[in-house]
This record gives C-alpha cells, structure tokens and sequence, in this order.
C-alpha cells in the first residue's frame, strides 16, 4: 500500500450474494494469491484485521487444531498474533 502521507482508502463493494472482490493493492500487500483464505480478527476497538492464509497452512491448523485442547488452542493463536505484529504486517 501507499505511505501514510499519501494514503488513498482503498474502497469495494458487497454483492447481493455477500462477496466482495480484494482491491489489487490489498491483496499486494497481504500477498494474498488465488485460493487464499482471508481471515478476519476481531480487535479489541471493534475493528477488524485481515490476514491471507495459504490454504495448505490452513489445512495444517484445522488438522493441529482437532488435537489441541482449548487452552493449546488459545495459546497458538496468541503466539501467532504475537508473530504476525513482529513481522509488522
């Protein structure tokens, strides 16, 4: 995406059928490639984040995830919160 400076919002619209199509400069910069799962996470403000997941990576987390106790689980999903603002995505 652009600088803060020079920041153009980027804008799209919701169909009758709920779907939306991911402007070209957000999916730059989430790197998001065809047959990507967009995860959207609640913040704390109300707002959302999204994140790009490859499908094999989500596949992996499903499989994992059917193993891990709720608490395991909650554990994950911190360190890869925690993870993903490390990489300052």
């Amino acid at each position: 995406m652009k600088s803060k400076e020079s920041f153009i919002p980027a804008v799209t619209k919701i169909t009758a059928k709920y779907q939306i199509t991911v402007p070209r400069e957000v999916r730059k910069a989430l790197k998001a490639k065809v047959g990507d799962l967009l995860v959207f996470v609640e913040q704390a403000d109300g707002s959302f984040r999204v994140h790009a997941l490859p499908p094999r990576l989500t596949q992996a987390l499903r499989l994992a995830g059917s193993h891990l106790s709720p608490d395991d689980f909650r554990r994950l999903h911190r360190e890869f919160e925690e993870g993903w603002k490390d990489e300052g995505r």
